[in-house]
């Protein structure tokens, strides 16, 4: 069930930033984002939008995260693409579980 819902909050978060291919992403929605993202992409091995991915690189390049989100969000874009999220190093998805868990979205697949 955690799968689905995991799969259909995925589609539903890259299908809203799709839509508007110049979104820009703000600093205090890449856990929303990344969390469900990252999730999705290792319980159902599906591939995050190439649009969504590079809004979080922009919010990464954009200087506005301080050095905590900026590492975690660094970490989130590798997992996002890399051929395997499953194979990230176990620093990697520590990063990225623990972030996500201090804003609201525990990962229990990663």
């Amino acid at each position: 069930m955690r799968r689905i819902a995991a799969a259909i909050l995925a589609v539903v978060t890259v299908v809203g930033l799709s839509s508007c291919a110049s979104a820009d992403i703000k600093p205090g929605d890449a856990y929303k984002i990344g969390c469900p993202l990252v999730d999705a992409a290792v319980t159902t091995g599906s591939v995050a939008s190439k649009v969504t991915v590079a809004g979080l690189k922009k919010l990464r390049d954009s200087g506005a995260l301080d050095p905590e989100p900026q590492k975690w969000l660094e970490a989130v874009i590798s997992v996002l693409d890399s051929a395997d999220p499953k194979k990230a190093g176990e620093d990697t998805k520590k990063l990225i579980r623990d972030g996500c868990a201090k804003h609201g979205y525990p990962l229990h697949n990663l």
